[in-house]
């Protein structure tokens, strides 16, 4: 199951105003808003290097990298925490792939590293699949869809509820629903073939 953060240790507000004095430039709560926040991150990184033991990224690793990431190109304008999940969605899955694409380098083409998509889509496939062939598919999908695209990464990628994928999205949880299922089909049988 995807892990999704509807309960929060920190109130939402004070995560918008921590992210938001950050994106306005006060680099002295950045330290608070990473501490504020580290158990989320830590929590869904778990979730995408779980039972991986030939990946050669940690948790640990893999979100701060993210961090320092998002610390480069700081963003000003931070509405709430769910945008900034989102955008981080899009910065893991960046750092995942390449880590993925680092260690099939140095195998000389063999043995992708695997991740569980999700249990749904892993059922259909009774596999893992590869981060390589999720981007593929991911980006043949953007071409087809985005809106479907980005809520598999958001939800995915980022561990966002339906809820918060459809707050970031404006559209309803239902229509996030109907788009998740119908990504999630079209994945499955674009990822069997």
């Amino acid at each position: 199951m995807l892990p999704c953060y509807n309960k929060v240790a920190m109130d939402q507000g004070e995560v918008t105003a921590l992210l938001r004095a950050w994106g306005s430039g006060d680099r002295s709560v950045g330290d608070q808003l990473f501490r504020s926040i580290y158990k989320e991150l830590h929590t869904l990184a778990q979730y995408h290097l779980r039972g991986r033991p030939e990946a050669t990224v940690s948790p640990t690793m893999l979100i701060n990298e993210a961090f320092l990431q998002l610390a480069a190109e700081p963003k000003s304008d931070w509405r709430d925490r769910v945008q900034f999940f989102a955008f981080t969605a899009t910065v893991m899955r960046r750092l995942m792939i390449g880590y993925a694409r680092r260690r099939g380098a140095e195998k000389r083409g063999g043995g992708f590293e695997s991740i569980v998509f999700d249990e749904s889509i892993h059922a259909l496939l009774n596999r893992g699949i590869d981060v390589e062939a999720l981007d593929e598919a991911l980006n043949a999908l953007d071409r087809l869809d985005s809106t479907q695209a980005r809520i598999v990464e958001l939800r995915f990628f980022g561990g966002l509820s339906v809820e918060d994928t459809a707050e970031h999205l404006n559209m309803s949880p239902r229509s996030v629903i109907r788009h998740w299922g119908l990504a999630k089909a079209w994945l499955a049988d674009h990822l069997a073939n």
